[in-house]
Order: C-alpha cells, then structure tokens, then sequence
C-alpha cells in the first residue's frame, strides 16, 4: 500500500455543525480560549456550545491550574447567550519521563443554560452530567463582537495582562516557524521522497 506525504498550511475551519435541533458550536480544549472560536460561535450564531476538554491542573509539577470548567462555560453563555456544556477528564495524568507530566484532570464538567444559570456541575466527580437546557433565539445576544485579538482576557490566567502574554508568544512562535529553514528543508525532503511500500 502506497503512503503518501502531504503537508498544509494550518487554518481554521468550521467549528460549527448544522443539525436538526440547530448549530451546534463545537471548541475543542483549548481552542475555547482563542478568540477565533467565540467569534465564529457569534457570526454563526450558534444555538448550544459543546467543549470536550482534556485540561489537566498542572500546578504540582509546576505548570499551570486549569481555569474551572463552570467559569469558562459561563462566560460563553452570557456572552453568547446559549447553552454550553464543558465536559473534562476526571483523575490523574501521567506521562513517564522524558517527557513527564504531572498533573490531576481536575473534571469540573458543567452544563450552563442560555441564561447563564448553571443546570449542573459534576466538580470533581466521574459520571454523566443531564441537564434539559432552553433553545431560546431571543436569548442571543447578538453582540457585534465578543473578543478581540487571540486570547480571551477573561479567560486568561492573569487578565488583559496574560492575554497580551499569549499573543506576543504567539506572534514570536509564529515568526520561528516562518523564518527557520531548516524545518522547511527537512519538510520538503520528506514529502519528496518516494512514498514507502
């Protein structure tokens, strides 16, 4: 069987899914927290938001604490004005060295409705979360924008000031990238070699 090596340029694509019950926004982790995601969850005018999530809390090897699932659900149903379910793992994650990781999936799934009450939270519990939420249009808000730049300020860990952080981080990953050629060599020569057998 032939194999074949093919490479794009990253974008963005939908994140939004048509069905017989409406849109459905659908953020993946952390893409939750850039503000592509809410902005197309607007511009689409989604009708329910799901956030599969696996987030762990860090913070005993030193990295970072997960933002908690009930907050990061709330603020996109006040902002947007629809349902949202975060869902997350709940136990530890370990990773062996080299690459070791230390750290506790802290669950904290919750189901927020389009008011921005919180219908259920699971905390720290492993199960299956049910709430009946409300798709209701007159609830969206139908703001003209919901964020600016890449990361969203209220959900960054420490305000305006981490958000800033990101996109500077952001902006010098993104010009190593370009401008380091040998990954562009070691790119191309692998995607001429012959395909393997």
């Amino acid at each position: 069987m032939a194999r074949r090596r093919t490479f794009f340029r990253g974008e963005v694509g939908s994140h939004v899914v048509s069905t017989s019950i409406g849109k459905i926004g659908i953020g993946i982790c952390a893409e939750n927290y850039y503000c592509f995601a809410a902005s197309q969850f607007l511009s689409e005018s989604v009708d329910f938001v799901i956030m599969p999530h696996s987030s762990p809390d860090m913070s005993n090897g030193g990295g970072l604490p997960s933002p908690p699932g009930t907050h990061l659900a709330s603020w996109y149903a006040k902002t947007l004005g629809v349902p949202v379910a975060m869902v997350n793992k709940v136990g530890r994650s370990y990773k062996p060295p080299p690459n070791e990781i230390n750290g506790v999936f802290p669950g904290l799934s919750a189901i927020v409705d389009s008011d921005a009450s919180v219908l259920q939270s699971m905390n720290d519990k492993e199960g299956v979360g049910i709430a009946t939420i409300t798709l209701d249009p007159q609830r969206k808000t139908r703001a003209s924008s919901v964020c600016t730049g890449i990361g969203i300020a209220e959900l960054t860990i420490g305000g305006s000031e981490g958000a800033a952080s990101v996109a500077n981080e952001y902006e010098r990953a993104r010009k190593s990238y370009e401008a380091n050629a040998d990954r562009k060599a070691k790119a191309l020569a692998v995607s001429s070699q012959p395909a393997k057998q």
